[in-house]
């Protein structure tokens, strides 16, 4: 039963390795599953002595294989998100043509398109809609960068707070260019699309001195400014955890080959050891005990209104230690110098919920209210609920907790502006 065990973990771990190179599974997931295989691989060694010699060896070179490049694989996806670069601009969507007001979908983009945003719009956007993407543009060398934007309709593209493409206005598919001089490094970006009706398009390109335009890679496009050696390093990642999750694959199959080997030509070979499919009578229970094993796996964990899966139950619980630790790693000496203050532990709470808390200490705000949009993530408002005592969450109170990408209320005045929330006063 242990080696079914593996056997299937093995399988369920490639098919999410194979869903994040097509973006259908989330690269944690995926590791999560490694980690559970190895788990099982490691008890199987451990009880050796329990299994047949001749199964040992049959299995270890490919169990081996892939185990260690399933490893590698997990240590670069985790690695990558600590390099902040490449990962795309903030991207908001609006149900409106003037960029204002609440976001009807906030999202990371890798790179902006036409068949990206009906993507984000579920595939059914509005009729009329405006879009805009934030973020930073890293070169890796200066020069004069010749940038150009096809649209239908209108689009914009300011860098360093310089509108280099000015391609507004209702019309079919244009395109216009513009040329700015960029130094090595990150750039701050925004790219603006409004779609007053009918079909939309919306391609970017760049050039550098001259040379022929190309699509503006996803490499250069991060979400914080980016080191260029960041940039760099994050593409040898993803070159590597796509050339790794070939290599699981070709693993993979060769491991469940072996596996899966039955009685046929090795007769000579004791029945006990003849593969994983002579431990069952028929193929009948084989397949009943794969399906209640993937059902196990599978199953709705508690909390979540049944949502919660194993690997997301244990992603968790995973991420959220490894927040709490690397954190204090990190930062020991103000780890230590703070645990016998009243912030001690702080540093891993959201940071939304460390915003508020700095505003609120700061102005000496006893009384505080929290917009819809902030209150709407529940572990938030119970986290700044609980640090902010005895500060107290009244509806009626005059200063108010918003989002940044909320409109401030008529007669509200903003008291002070952090990166994700602001703290205003309203009469």
């Amino acid at each position: 039963m242990l080696e079914l065990a593996i056997l299937v973990t093995a399988a369920v771990a490639a098919s999410l390795t194979a869903g994040t190179l097509l973006h259908l599974t989330e690269p944690r997931s995926a590791a999560l599953a490694w980690i559970l295989c190895a788990g099982l691989a490691g008890v199987g060694t451990a009880s050796r002595r329990h299994l047949p010699a001749e199964m040992i060896a049959r299995h270890k070179r490919p169990l081996i294989l892939l185990l260690t490049a399933a490893l590698i694989w997990t240590l670069l996806v985790v690695t990558r998100p600590t390099l902040r670069a490449g990962d795309g601009l903030f991207a908001e969507y609006f149900p409106n043509l003037t960029w204002t007001g609440p976001p009807a979908v906030s999202i990371v983009d890798a790179n902006p398109s036409a068949p990206r945003m009906r993507l984000d719009w579920d595939g059914m956007p509005p009729e009329q809609f405006s879009a805009r993407w934030t973020g930073f543009l890293t070169v890796g060398r200066p020069g004069l960068y010749s940038f150009s934007t096809s649209s239908d309709d209108g689009s914009q593209l300011v860098i360093d707070n310089q509108l280099v493409v000015d391609n507004r206005g209702m019309h079919s598919l244009e395109t216009r260019s513009g040329g700015i001089r960029l130094d090595r490094g990150s750039h701050p970006v925004v790219l603006r699309y409004v779609q007053f009706g009918a079909a939309s398009v919306l391609d970017w390109s760049w050039s550098r001195d001259g040379g022929a335009h190309a699509a503006v890679p996803a490499w250069a496009l991060s979400r914080r400014p980016a080191p260029y050696a960041s940039v760099v390093n994050a593409r040898i990642i993803d070159w590597g955890v796509w050339s790794l999750s070939f290599l699981i694959a070709l693993a993979t199959a060769w491991y469940l080959r072996a596996a899966l080997r039955g009685a046929a030509g090795r007769a000579s070979v004791p029945a006990r050891s003849r593969g994983v499919t002579t431990s069952y009578r028929s193929t009948t229970s084989l397949v009943f005990s794969v399906v209640i094993y993937i059902a196990i796996v599978l199953s709705h964990w508690p909390g979540g209104a049944g949502q919660w899966r194993f690997f997301t139950s244990a992603e968790a619980t995973v991420r959220d230690l490894d927040r709490s630790v690397v954190t204090s790693l990190g930062r020991f000496r103000a780890f230590q110098a703070d645990i016998n203050t009243a912030q001690a532990g702080e540093d891993v709470l959201p940071s939304t919920v460390r915003e508020m808390l700095t505003m609120l200490r700061g102005h000496g705000v006893e009384r505080y209210q929290l917009s819809d949009s902030v209150a709407r993530d529940a572990w938030g408002f119970q986290q700044i609920v609980a640090s902010a005592w005895p500060r107290k969450l009244e509806k009626d109170a005059k200063a108010r907790f918003v989002l940044n990408t909320e409109p401030v209320m008529p007669g509200c005045v903003v008291i002070e502006k952090q990166r994700q929330v602001s703290l205003v006063h309203c009469p």
